[in-house]
């Protein structure tokens, strides 16, 4: 049995040895060729690149931008989209180039043209390889991860007795933490420590969830993830989709209109698009239309109109929301709270996504745990070597 664990504990040693090797080469690699990896949460370049793939990308300047290369553009106030180049021509320099592109599942090309001076080319992916790195990203994975490898350092340095002497001298064999007579076994203090920080650190916004509110004649769907919009950070977007229809009801028109109230100190921005279909990943397939550049927010509580719609149609509204990268907020004020009505057909319909926010100052900052992580392999270093230290006095 004795044999049988320690081939185990070096067989987990070298996977675990093996891993950081791959983790510092893949660092390496990104910073000398600027690699990194994406996720693709929506399926807009299936079939070639399912929902759930992980990419890996290389940043290239826009001079070698190709037709047919599937490339992902950094959007103002808005995130990055990945889709495949349509044509390239001309930019305002010649560093620049302005491209169009297109989903391979999308019926219609991008509403836009982009204006780029580099773009990271997607070199291959892996289908579902997303989740499992999402799955990964979780703080309860990442504790038990640092309370293996934790327990590893320990087992691995912890001093041990030739087979002569542990045939001989079985009392001077490590006692099971728990016996009697035994106490606490000091380890258990720094492998308990970083398991207890990773449950202290934040967990994962929530996906988009989708609503429908209905009443008579309009029906209102909203697609946003509230706790993101609870939780801004400075410079990282959030959208909120809100669609509008209309369901048997004689000719005539519905007005949509916004309200903003609660506290101007936040900074909150908006840029509000329109389009006839529901938006795909931030993309219109069909005919879109600007109902407000990227603006700070009214807080005053008064109602603005932002469009109108016939009886006959339905209107789906993006909105990306954020707060200014590199600002404060002033978050003592409270957080803003965005309304979208809409009346018409004898009826009248609000939806909301919530309060808006920035992160709050509070759990454990994320590079604690980096910290606990190198702490406790420190500390398990020192407490193998303190054990030897004695274990030579005693002889």
């Amino acid at each position: 049995m004795r044999g049988a664990g320690r081939f185990l504990g070096d067989a987990m040693l070298s996977l675990a040895a093996f891993g950081g090797f791959v983790c510092v080469l893949l660092v390496i690699l990104a910073f000398v060729f600027n690699v990194s990896l994406i996720m693709f949460k929506t399926g807009s370049m299936g079939p070639t690149i399912p929902a759930g793939s992980l990419a890996v990308v290389r940043e290239i300047p826009a001079t070698k931008i190709r037709v047919g290369d599937v490339v992902t553009v950094e959007r103002l106030a808005a995130l990055p989209i990945t889709h495949r180049v349509t044509s390239v021509g001309d930019g305002p320099s010649d560093a620049e180039r302005v491209i169009t592109m297109k989903g391979d599942a999308n019926e219609a090309a991008d509403p836009a043209p982009y204006t780029v001076s580099d773009v990271r080319i997607v070199m291959g992916s892996v289908p579902n390889l997303a989740y499992g790195v999402v799955w990964l990203s979780s703080p309860w994975v990442l504790a038990l991860l640092t309370l293996g490898a934790s327990a590893l350092v320990t087992w691995a340095f912890w001093p041990r007795e030739s087979r002569e002497e542990d045939d001989a001298a079985e009392e001077d064999q490590i006692r099971i933490p728990g016996q009697p007579g035994t106490g606490t076994h000091p380890a258990l203090v720094f492998l308990v420590a970083p398991l207890a920080l990773g449950f202290a650190v934040a967990a994962p916004s929530q996906a988009a969830t989708e609503e429908i509110v209905s009443s008579g004649h309009l029906r209102l769907t909203t697609i946003g993830d509230k706790a993101a919009m609870a939780h801004l950070v400075p410079g990282e977007p959030v959208h909120w989709q809100v669609g509008v229809a209309v369901e048997d009801s004689p000719p005539g028109e519905v007005s949509i209109e916004r309200l903003g109230s609660g506290n101007a100190g936040l900074g909150l921005h908006a840029a509000i698009r329109s389009c006839d279909r529901r938006w795909v990943a931030g993309t219109c397939p069909g005919d879109t239309d600007k109902l407000q550049g990227a603006t700070p927010v009214a807080v005053d509580g008064i109602t603005r109109q932002l469009t109108t719609i016939s009886s006959a149609e339905q209107r789906w509204l993006l909105f990306d929301l954020w707060l200014p990268a590199g600002g404060r907020p002033d978050a003592a004020g409270g957080p803003v709270n965005l309304e979208v009505h809409a009346a018409g057909s004898g009826d009248g319909l609000m939806v909301s996504p919530g309060p808006a926010g920035p992160l709050a100052p509070t759990g454990t900052n994320p590079l604690l745990a980096l910290f606990a992580a190198v702490a406790s392999v420190g500390l398990g270093l020192a407490l193998a070597g303190a054990a030897k230290v004695s274990r030579k006095w005693k002889r």
